[in-house]
């Protein structure tokens, strides 16, 4: 069975899926490869046994230091198709607020949204549903549009899912809610509702886990 273990690292996650395989899903941001090299030490990971490296989409925080990554692993990088235009500049992709809180939410962080990072070239690039059975994990990675155009996200058979930003907590309350910021609102919900059929744990790309419960209540809340 997969055991998934969040690392933080500057304002996001990195996740490590351990299984007869090992994976990684974002990078985390903002530190320096030692910083990663004390971390998997720490969990008793050896970063040469890290077989991919997934990036959930096209915003700088997940996919800032997947340079880094790539080389202190060995292991390829691979996104979905609709993230080159951002992570083969080094820029973002598209960002929409989702309501007010959304608006105020890109006001807190208009600094950070021109942040130029090092490009990356991804070695697999999607734009299907992925099987990771031949990396040694027993999952996939589906195409979850709506908080960006490019966002995947991985499924795993034991039910967890790891979502990247689809649901965070608030900055303002704490408290859980759906993306902040958006591509398409109603492909967001849906892309929820198709993770829902099959998943009980939700783990964000900044925060959680969440149960099926809160993300079901969530969904109906913004409907």
């Amino acid at each position: 069975m997969s055991k998934i273990t969040p690392l933080t690292f500057g304002m996001s996650k990195l996740h490590i899926i351990e299984d007869r395989g090992n994976i990684i899903v974002d990078t985390g941001c903002i530190e320096e490869k030692e910083k990663y090299e004390a971390a998997f030490a720490e969990i008793g990971i050896d970063p040469k046994t890290i077989e991919l490296i997934i990036l959930s989409h096209g915003h700088w925080d997940h996919y800032a230091r997947a340079n880094e990554l790539k080389e202190l692993t060995g292991a390829p990088v691979l996104c979905h198709k609709n993230a080159l235009p951002a992570i083969q500049t080094g820029k973002n992709s598209p960002m929409s607020p989702r309501g007010e809180m959304g608006k105020r939410f890109l006001e807190l962080i208009a600094h950070e949204l021109n942040v130029q990072m090092e490009p990356v070239v991804p070695d697999i690039v999607i734009d299907s549903t992925y099987d990771l059975a031949p990396f040694g994990v027993a999952g996939k990675i589906i195409y979850t549009p709506g908080h960006s155009e490019c966002s995947v996200s991985v499924l795993l058979d034991s039910g967890e899912a790891i979502v990247g930003d689809m649901i965070i907590d608030s900055p303002f309350t704490n408290i859980p809610c759906l993306s902040l910021i958006v591509s398409d609102e109603a492909k967001l919900r849906d892309s929820l509702r198709t993770l829902l059929k099959t998943t009980h744990t939700f783990y964000g790309g900044h925060s959680g886990p969440y149960t099926k419960e809160v993300v079901a209540s969530l969904i109906e809340k913004t409907e």
